[in-house]
């Protein structure tokens, strides 16, 4: 009995290690073919179809997490061409963890760019850098979108992305109400999409919604402030002249 469990042992901590190894060797050569292209998640897939990614089977995680060091290597050296490749290759390998997708995402989006446009660049450079960086960041989480339909963490990433690194707050006050109407959201999505169409101009309409999400507010959850709401309601009233 216990010879045949001693036997097991070896098998259970080496054989994810050799397979993290193989792919290690298959993986160096497709991310040195894959640095210096710019290729979505999706493509990544049918690229390596026949190579890496059909030979994991029940490894994938293991590989994905190799892969995810492997990149953070890439992130600490600043290496943007390395980080997207490795990036590219972990989503591929496994696509199930939204850690992967989500903070991949934040790397292109608020790394990345301040690789390329350093503080003493001119603002215009900088400011593109962001843009680029927010638009990477987003088209990785649409594809995030594809594997995970209807999370409502990714909507709301790439909410955070084009109001924060984007500086688009008509896309990001969209995918806020996107995020919101999704089950189980968090309640502040739907009231920052009010405070966004506030901000551009549009008070009607940010009056109109949260008038449609109050009476699904509770009034014993602080998590959904409907106290701040009807404040919020308030004041739209009185700055449309409305009683």
């Amino acid at each position: 009995m216990f010879s045949s469990t001693a036997k097991s042992k070896p098998q259970v901590v080496f054989l994810p290690l050799l397979a993290l190894l193989a792919a290690g060797g298959i993986v160096r050569p497709l991310e040195k073919r894959l640095a210096g292209q710019s290729l979505q998640p999706d493509q990544i897939v049918r690229f390596s179809g026949n190579g890496l990614m059909g030979m994991l089977g029940g490894m994938r995680s293991v590989v994905a997490g190799g892969l995810w060091l492997q990149l953070n290597q890439a992130w600490e050296q600043q290496d943007a061409a390395g980080t997207r490749a490795l990036l590219e290759l972990t989503v591929a390998a496994d696509e199930r963890p939204l850690y992967y997708w989500l903070n991949g995402a934040r790397m292109l989006a608020y790394d990345v760019p301040t690789w390329t446009g350093a503080v003493d660049q001119p603002e215009v450079v900088r400011r593109k850098a962001a843009t680029e960086g927010a638009a990477a960041a987003c088209a990785f989480l649409e594809e995030g979108l594809k594997r995970h339909p209807q999370s409502v963490e990714v909507l709301i990433e790439m909410a955070n992305i084009q109001l924060r690194a984007g500086g688009d707050r008509e896309e990001a006050a969209a995918l806020f109400r996107r995020a919101a109407q999704q089950p189980g959201a968090p309640y502040y999505a739907a009231r920052i999409h009010g405070e966004l169409l506030r901000e551009l101009g549009r008070p009607a309409e940010g009056l109109a919604w949260l008038r449609e999400i109050l009476p699904n507010l509770p009034a014993d959850d602080p998590a959904a402030c409907r106290a701040v709401v009807e404040q919020r309601i308030k004041a739209l009233e009185a700055e449309l002249g409305e009683k």
